[in-house]
């Protein structure tokens, strides 16, 4: 037994270790995630500036309409009429989503006149609010975002000023700027609703290290600390603070110049594994003690049984008489036999386990891979309606057929999505998805279908060709100038399918085509050509490791995805 402990004082010390650097490093992992996830949600807040500047930036109809506007001395009905839609629009947008202030639309060939959401057409001298012209004339005319922090007083009789974060967004087309207040609380909800971990701070600091959003107003950081965090440009370390350890993880906003920064107490986050480090030594402990007893019980009685087989032995040898038998002698053998076969049960019983839980575990993922929606598309398609729904003037015709294409894509979407369906349900809904791109990217591309009928009845998985058809148009026909061309091509080969998407887009180099294939083959997520990752998980679920996506690309020429999988008629 004394030979046992320099193993266990091995295993002891490399538990501890191992243990200290996985925990170091799923901290890591899951601090970046959760700043990545905030990071996100933040800047999802924050797109409406996107929209607006589509709307009163590159929109050259509206742009001229928001000149007769803002213009002192022209005054039409035309212009009347133009003022309460774009009124109403950005009032819905303030009352549709509670974190906007206001929203100002100021052109410099207008001097002091702007427009404002609240109050339509307005002048600075007489608007409560117009320090953001300041801030806006002092600023780097090449700089095309930056934010501040601002408070104001919207009546006279306020004791407390109103406390706003205001975005900027410096126009393209023209001169001017696009002004977003929003309510800073609305952002600190989304912090504390983040944040796992109850002791766990987050914080949102602009380019000037100042604290724009935080989940928590007691920052139990001294000044000192807190700027030599928002110094750093490391991604995870550790401060020390007032004899306590702090565990701090920050991301970077390339977009907004904002830091996203979680600090946690080191002891908060480590009491768990102490305390369970702890109770493991206890128990191996334990283990020992009661091992060692049992070691010492089972020997001794060995030992009595070795010597009294000898002795029966070394009395046969001598002739002396022989002792006299046990009344009772018990069977080690069938109880070995015995120990043996429930062990056997309970592994085979472990490894049906084990592969129902793979089973459900590849399930679950398959769900959840075809379950995502690309936001992207359900809103730029969104919009794509609202537009020709304000620009329809003799009846909602392409509207209602836009209409009808998505309601087919959401239904086949929604149905039961654990079982493979028809490739002629799959190219129904593909084609509703190409009608709808069809209206967005007119004249834009041309699409040519090339399969045999005796294809149709064959199952495939579900949703396999529309991300393909939307790679080519985003990442290759919309990059393109002029008009292009993509083309389907699917055939039954050896009872297998065969699919090829072929576009002659922008096309990929060496590296990034090189890249994209490292990519498909690891398990990581990717914002970037999610469509294609997406698939080719769950073809690899589905069909096997040996299935999957291929793809060849040149530049300027185009990029071909193929697909083979195998298949059988209904």
């Amino acid at each position: 037994m004394i030979t046992l402990l320099i193993p266990l004082i091995i295993f002891g010390s490399l538990s501890i270790v191992l243990t200290q650097s996985y925990l170091k490093d799923n901290i890591n992992k899951n601090n970046i995630t959760l700043l990545k996830q905030t990071k996100e949600n933040v800047e999802l807040v924050l797109n409406e500036l996107d929209q607006l500047s589509l709307f009163f930036d590159v929109n050259s109809k509206l742009s001229v309409s928001m000149d007769s506007i803002l213009d002192n001395t022209v005054f039409t009905y035309e212009s009347n009429i133009i003022s309460s839609i774009i009124n109403s629009f950005l009032s819905a947008d303030q009352n549709a989503r509670p974190y906007i202030h206001s929203i100002y639309i100021y052109y410099d060939s207008f001097g002091d006149n702007f427009y404002s959401s609240g109050n339509g057409k307005t002048s600075l001298k007489e608007y409560y609010d117009s320090s953001w012209y300041k801030s806006y004339q002092n600023q780097d005319p090449k700089k095309m975002v930056w934010t501040e922090e601002r408070e104001f007083k919207e009546y006279n009789f306020e004791q407390k000023p109103t406390k706003i974060i205001t975005i900027y967004h410096r126009m393209l087309t023209r001169k001017g700027v696009i002004v977003l207040n929003i309510f800073p609380q609305y952002i600190n909800n989304i912090l504390k609703s983040n944040v796992p971990f109850p002791d766990q701070n987050l914080f949102i600091i602009n380019e000037a290290n100042q604290i724009f959003f935080s989940n928590t107003d007691n920052n139990y950081l001294t000044d000192a600390a807190f700027d030599k965090i928002s110094k750093s440009n490391s991604d995870f370390f550790t401060i020390k603070e007032a004899n306590s350890n702090y565990i701090v993880s920050q991301l970077q906003s390339q977009r907004y110049g904002w830091k996203f920064i979680s600090i946690t107490s080191q002891q908060s986050l480590y009491k768990f594994p102490a305390d369970l480090m702890k109770l493991m030594l206890l128990l191996l402990f334990a283990a020992f003690i009661i091992g060692l007893g049992l070691t010492y019980y089972v020997a001794n009685r060995n030992y009595s049984r070795i010597s009294s087989i000898i002795n029966i032995i070394d009395s046969a040898e001598s002739g002396k008489p022989l002792p006299p038998l046990p009344e009772r002698i018990k069977d080690e053998y069938s109880y070995i036999i015995n120990n043996i076969l429930k062990t056997f049960i309970e592994q085979s019983y472990l490894k049906v386990t084990l592969s129902e839980k793979k089973y459900r575990m590849q399930v679950m993922e398959l769900i959840a891979l075809q379950s995502q929606i690309n936001h992207h598309f359900l809103f730029n398609t969104m919009k794509t309606i609202y537009w020709k729904s304000f620009a329809l003037t003799d009846g909602p015709n392409v509207v209602c057929e836009m209409i009808e294409n998505l309601s087919d894509i959401l239904s086949y979407s929604l149905e039961s999505i654990t079982q493979t369906v028809t490739l002629e349900s799959e190219l129904k809904s593909t084609k509703s998805y190409i009608d709808i791109q069809t209206v967005r990217y007119k004249d834009k591309f041309d699409l040519i279908w090339e399969y045999d009928k005796n294809v149709l009845a064959c199952n495939v998985i579900k949703l396999l060709l529309q991300p393909l058809i939307e790679n080519s148009i985003y990442h290759g026909i919309n990059e393109k100038p002029g008009k292009g061309g993509i083309k389907i091509k699917i055939q039954l080969t050896n009872a297998h399918i065969i699919i090829a998407v072929i576009d002659n887009g922008v096309g990929l180099n060496s590296n990034s085509l090189l890249e994209l294939r490292k990519r498909l083959n690891t398990d990581e997520d990717y914002s970037h050509h999610v469509g294609l990752v997406n698939i080719n998980k769950r073809l690899k679920l589905t069909y096997g490791n040996e299935y999957g996506i291929k793809i060849r690309s040149k530049p300027n020429l185009g990029t071909v995805v193929y697909i083979n999988i195998p298949t059988d008629i209904n």
